[in-house]
Protein backbone atom coordinates (compact mmCIF):
# COMPACT_ATOMS: atom_id res chain seq x y z
CA UNK A 1 0.00 0.00 0.00
CA UNK A 2 0.90 3.92 -0.30
CA UNK A 3 -0.33 7.53 0.15
CA UNK A 4 -0.80 9.15 -2.43
CA UNK A 5 -2.49 12.54 -3.94
CA UNK A 6 -5.16 11.38 -6.00
CA UNK A 7 -6.88 14.09 -8.76
CA UNK A 8 -10.33 13.18 -10.47
CA UNK A 9 -10.77 15.76 -12.96
CA UNK A 10 -14.43 16.17 -14.97
CA UNK A 11 -12.74 18.31 -17.57
CA UNK A 12 -10.67 15.82 -19.57
CA UNK A 13 -9.27 16.12 -22.50
CA UNK A 14 -6.77 12.70 -24.71
CA UNK A 15 -3.90 14.14 -23.41
CA UNK A 16 -5.35 14.97 -19.61
CA UNK A 17 -6.37 11.87 -17.95
CA UNK A 18 -9.69 12.10 -15.61
CA UNK A 19 -8.03 10.51 -12.90
CA UNK A 20 -4.13 10.58 -12.17
CA UNK A 21 -1.95 10.67 -8.78
CA UNK A 22 1.00 11.87 -7.04
CA UNK A 23 2.65 9.27 -5.12
CA UNK A 24 3.27 10.72 -1.46
CA UNK A 25 5.06 7.79 0.66
CA UNK A 26 4.92 4.20 0.86
CA UNK A 27 3.22 3.24 3.97
CA UNK A 28 5.66 1.31 5.25
CA UNK A 29 7.65 5.15 5.33
CA UNK A 30 4.66 6.99 6.67
CA UNK A 31 4.14 5.11 9.90
CA UNK A 32 7.67 5.08 10.36
CA UNK A 33 8.87 8.83 9.77
CA UNK A 34 6.04 10.81 8.77
CA UNK A 35 3.30 9.47 11.74
CA UNK A 36 5.39 10.11 15.09
CA UNK A 37 5.48 13.34 13.75
CA UNK A 38 2.48 13.85 13.10
CA UNK A 39 1.08 12.57 16.23
CA UNK A 40 3.80 14.31 18.45
CA UNK A 41 3.15 18.22 17.15
CA UNK A 42 -0.72 16.99 17.11
CA UNK A 43 -1.57 17.67 13.19
CA UNK A 44 -5.42 17.09 13.17
CA UNK A 45 -5.84 17.04 9.28
CA UNK A 46 -2.84 15.12 8.51
CA UNK A 47 -3.41 12.66 11.00
CA UNK A 48 -6.19 11.50 9.05
CA UNK A 49 -4.42 10.86 6.18
CA UNK A 50 -4.75 7.11 7.11
CA UNK A 51 -7.52 6.37 6.18
CA UNK A 52 -7.62 9.61 4.23
CA UNK A 53 -8.89 13.36 3.33
CA UNK A 54 -10.94 14.51 0.40
CA UNK A 55 -10.08 17.69 0.19
CA UNK A 56 -11.76 20.89 -1.11
CA UNK A 57 -11.74 24.58 -0.61
CA UNK A 58 -12.26 25.22 2.79
CA UNK A 59 -9.71 22.41 4.13
CA UNK A 60 -7.20 22.96 1.23
CA UNK A 61 -5.31 25.89 3.24
CA UNK A 62 -5.74 24.15 6.54
CA UNK A 63 -4.14 20.88 5.27
CA UNK A 64 -1.54 23.24 3.60
CA UNK A 65 -0.48 24.93 6.73
CA UNK A 66 -0.22 21.06 8.63
CA UNK A 67 2.02 20.30 5.52
CA UNK A 68 3.91 22.88 5.85
CA UNK A 69 4.41 23.11 9.56
CA UNK A 70 5.54 19.16 9.48
CA UNK A 71 8.17 20.00 6.85
CA UNK A 72 9.39 23.08 9.39
CA UNK A 73 9.06 20.60 12.29
CA UNK A 74 10.60 17.40 10.63
CA UNK A 75 14.60 18.39 10.80
CA UNK A 76 13.34 18.66 14.36
CA UNK A 77 13.13 14.61 14.69
CA UNK A 78 15.43 13.55 12.05
CA UNK A 79 18.94 14.62 10.53
CA UNK A 80 20.08 14.85 7.45
CA UNK A 81 22.40 12.00 7.96
CA UNK A 82 19.12 9.50 8.28
CA UNK A 83 19.12 7.01 5.52
CA UNK A 84 15.29 7.95 4.37
CA UNK A 85 15.78 11.74 5.62
CA UNK A 86 16.48 13.33 1.58
CA UNK A 87 13.55 11.10 0.18
CA UNK A 88 11.08 11.42 3.03
CA UNK A 89 11.43 15.51 2.57
CA UNK A 90 11.62 16.06 -0.74
CA UNK A 91 8.01 14.20 -0.43
CA UNK A 92 6.93 16.61 1.41
CA UNK A 93 8.03 19.72 -0.78
CA UNK A 94 6.39 17.67 -3.67
CA UNK A 95 3.06 17.40 -2.15
CA UNK A 96 2.92 20.57 -0.79
CA UNK A 97 3.99 22.30 -4.65
CA UNK A 98 1.08 19.90 -6.11
CA UNK A 99 -1.49 21.32 -3.81
CA UNK A 100 -0.03 24.58 -4.33
CA UNK A 101 -0.99 24.76 -7.81
CA UNK A 102 -4.64 23.19 -7.50
CA UNK A 103 -7.15 26.25 -8.14
CA UNK A 104 -9.17 26.10 -5.14
CA UNK A 105 -12.46 27.57 -7.56
CA UNK A 106 -11.57 23.88 -9.40
CA UNK A 107 -12.56 22.39 -5.76
CA UNK A 108 -15.55 24.79 -5.16
CA UNK A 109 -16.95 23.93 -8.41
CA UNK A 110 -16.47 20.16 -9.01
CA UNK A 111 -14.30 20.00 -11.75
CA UNK A 112 -11.40 18.78 -9.90
CA UNK A 113 -11.94 16.03 -6.86
CA UNK A 114 -8.86 15.59 -4.54
CA UNK A 115 -8.10 12.41 -2.04
CA UNK A 116 -4.93 12.38 0.04
CA UNK A 117 -4.68 8.90 1.67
Amino acid sequence: MSVALMFKSSTTSELEPAIWEVPVSTEKLFYQYWYPVIEKEGYPWLHIISPGIDLDAENLPEVLDELRQLQAAFPRYYTPDDEKYEYITTSIARLIAALEAINPNDLSSGELELFLG
